[in-house]
């Protein structure tokens, strides 16, 4: 009975020190590092398209990365480790107004400015601190960039999601609501907050374009959810549309569009009567939204997949003069052809990449047929189009 009692013991021993072992092991491992936002421009200043990347790996520090091209879609790590912070979000652009392409990188509590030398070699700007909820930085995380008050500078559009909560005790729960913010530029890589707050707080992403014919930028927001009073998360909010008054200020439109969770948007013709449309990207089916001209959307009749889409991009892929449609999950990207009327159909192509990659769109071969891109850290995948929307690897 001695000897079951021992054994007993023994295996327990065993048991235990196999469990805190595999614990520590797990604790040990790092995160992967990826990357989450990609931007194409000519950042050296040679005539083709070279990439920056932001990186991060699951709240963790990963320093951001420049690929450079050889002008026929072949990039090669330039060595630069940019930054000390898990980096979100990415805008390319001249901030400081010196004739190149700058680089404005989101973390998630704040961002940081990369000025370019002019040949490709970026150096630190500054730190661009962001509004705060209750006291928490809601971070710059998901943003465009764009003239949005028509000075002809750089501002920002900063998309809010999806608030928060810290619990104080067991009825003590406080609501950190987050919310869409406007940031205007002074051209000397500083930024102010024009005060602006506002949406519900669920907006994953948004997309700049001039929607109601004015002449200036509005802003077109995809939502999932948001945290309400007691931290529960509402089902999903439905997609907004914000009217630009010409000086920065944006009005609710007063358009509720759709009734599923939104993570990605692209505005563009799809129809050809010279005003923008939405393609957005859902938990779920992907919807087409056309504009009458004045701002004003409404349902189309196709849907795409049913999977998560994370990015949407309009680009005429197939050379006949009309929007295409890439958009992709974490793991895969597919190609929706326009007949020019706005029906798409499925081209049967399909793009398999890490979920530790961005992707992009662009002609990073300088043929004129627009190329994909999907790139992590210090390396890239190319798909080169042959002038009819068929990639080739």
């Amino acid at each position: 009975m001695k000897k079951l009692a021992l054994i007993g013991l023994a295996i327990l021993f065993i048991a235990a020190f196999a469990f805190v072992s595999f614990t520590i092991l797990m604790w040990s491992i790092p995160a992967v590092p990826g990357t989450y936002a990609i931007e194409l421009a000519d950042l050296d200043v040679d005539g083709d398209l070279d990439a920056f990347l932001a990186n991060g790996r699951n709240e963790a520090p990963e320093p951001n990365t420049v690929l450079l091209n050889d002008g026929s879609g072949n990039f090669r790590d330039s060595g630069q480790r940019l930054g000390e912070f898990e980096s979100r979000g990415l805008a390319l652009a001249d901030f400081d107004d010196d004739g190149d392409i700058d680089a404005l990188v989101g973390n998630i509590a704040w961002g940081e400015y990369f000025w370019n030398d002019g040949r490709g070699q970026f150096g630190y700007g500054q730190s661009v601190s962001m509004p705060e909820s209750g006291g928490y930085s809601i971070g710059l995380w998901r943003f465009e960039a764009g003239d949005l008050n028509g000075d002809n500078r750089v501002d920002l559009f900063l998309t809010g999601c999806c608030g928060g909560g810290i619990s104080h005790g067991p009825d003590d729960w406080e609501t950190l609501n987050a919310f869409n913010s406007i940031w205007l530029s002074d051209n000397s890589g500083s930024l102010r907050d024009s005060e602006q707050q506002f949406g519900s707080g669920s907006s994953e992403a948004v997309a700049l374009g001039d929607l109601d014919g004015d002449g200036d930028l509005d802003g077109f927001t995809v939502n999932s959810a948001h945290m309400d009073e007691e931290g529960q998360s509402v089902a999903y909010d439905p997609n907004t549309v914000w009217l630009n008054d010409g000086r920065g200020g944006f009005i609710d439109s007063g358009q509720r569009l759709g009734t599923r969770r939104s993570y990605a948007v692209a505005l563009g013709d799809l129809d050809g009567d010279s005003d923008l449309d939405a393609v957005v990207g859902n938990r779920g089916a992907d919807e087409i939204w056309w504009n009458d001209g004045r701002g004003h959307f409404s349902a189309g009749n196709q849907t795409f997949g049913n999977d998560f889409t994370r990015f949407v991009y309009l680009n005429d892929l197939d050379g006949d003069g009309d929007l295409d449609i890439f958009k992709g999950s974490d793991k895969q990207g597919h190609i929706w052809l326009n007949d020019g009327r706005g029906k798409f159909r499925d081209s049967k192509q399909s793009f398999s990449y890490s979920s530790r990659h961005a992707v992009t769109l662009g002609d990073v071969d300088g043929d004129g047929a627009i190329d994909i891109l999907a790139a992590k850290l210090d390396g890239a995948i190319v798909w080169l189009n042959n002038g009819d929307g068929q990639m080739v690897r």
